[in-house]
């Protein structure tokens, strides 16, 4: 009895040596019925895991995750067999899921730009709520946080570009609602304003002994100080004395089209300022070849002064 338990003894003794020189033993990491490599500590490629695929930082990341979670099973394997927690890795990066947030602005419900940040975002929808507040536009803006898996769908912009472009936008917009509100229009250039409301008491070709040549302009007389409106928006190119004009404001509105208002007694603007339609620019008065308080109004093409009433005061 005793012999033949000194010989399983000895046996189980030269197995379990036959085994360890043969054998070791490692876990087998498998997804789903895949077979993705061996590993010694399960742990420490979770670890990994979290390390280098879920915790992975990068634009507009939300948030990874992993399509299967991987299963161990403990084995014995040949001695010969390598681990292989790089390759692993890589397997479950390829298949992880990641999320992307990004935001969107919107103008009248339409989108309009994505951007990476809530502060991008935000910037934008204030800066261009101040730039307009003072124009007669409804510019319904707002910020929307969005979700994709699919980040090539998403082309965010920089903040100052998506700005011009939208800048562009709202003033087609506007240029829309004047043409709306418009009183005429010259060459795509909407008057929306009378300078002034007055008596004219000079119309355009007159000719009068106290000029050298045919009226170029209207004159429509008022109150010395009354305030005078521009007819468009535009761009302030000239404001100063000169000669026979007295005071003089002319505006730029493009395509060609000036406006000029003289004989003010105050210039309340300057070269260079943007104006919109009814912004005051000046105030009326009796500076240069002038009898009495009055504004004179000049519509020019292409440097050519035409009559104002085809447009203004009929």
């Amino acid at each position: 009895m005793l012999r033949a338990l000194k010989i399983m003894i000895l046996g189980f003794i030269l197995i379990s040596a036959t085994l360890i020189i043969k054998y070791k033993p490692l876990y087998e990491v498998k997804v789903e019925n895949e077979i993705l490599g061996y590993v010694e500590d399960k742990q420490q490629l979770e670890e990994l895991i979290q390390e280098q695929i879920i915790n992975k930082q990068g634009n507009n990341i939300e948030n990874i995750s992993l399509a299967k979670e991987p299963k161990y099973e403990p084995k014995l394997v040949q001695r010969t067999q390598k681990t292989n927690v790089d390759e692993i890795i890589s397997k479950l990066d390829e298949t992880a899921i990641t999320t992307y947030k990004f935001y969107t602005v919107a103008l009248n419900n339409k989108t309009k730009a994505y951007v990476d940040t809530l502060e991008e975002a935000e910037k934008i929808v204030e800066e261009i709520k101040t730039e307009y507040k003072e124009k007669k536009i409804k510019l319904d803006l707002t910020l929307s946080e969005k979700y994709t898996q699919n980040i090539t769908e998403v082309k965010t912009d920089k903040v100052e570009k998506i700005e011009k472009t939208m800048e562009k936008e709202i003033e087609t917009l506007l240029k829309k609602e004047e043409a709306k509100k418009a009183i005429a229009t010259i060459k795509g250039i909407n008057l929306a304003v009378l300078p002034v409301s007055g008596k004219i008491t000079s119309r355009f070709g007159a000719v009068s002994s106290i000029r050298s040549g045919a009226h170029t302009g209207l004159d429509i007389a008022c109150s010395k100080g009354t305030k005078i409106k521009v007819v468009s928006a535009g761009t302030v190119v000239f404001a100063e004395r000169n000669g026979a004009y007295g005071n003089l404001i002319k505006v730029d509105h493009g395509n060609g089209v000036e406006t000029w208002y003289a004989h003010c007694s105050e210039i309340l603007t300057k070269v260079g300022k943007k104006v919109k339609a009814g912004d005051v620019i000046g105030k009326v008065g009796s500076t240069g070849n002038s009898t009495g308080p009055h504004l004179h109004l000049e519509i020019r093409i292409d440097g050519t002064a035409i009559n104002p009433q085809k447009y203004l005061y009929k």
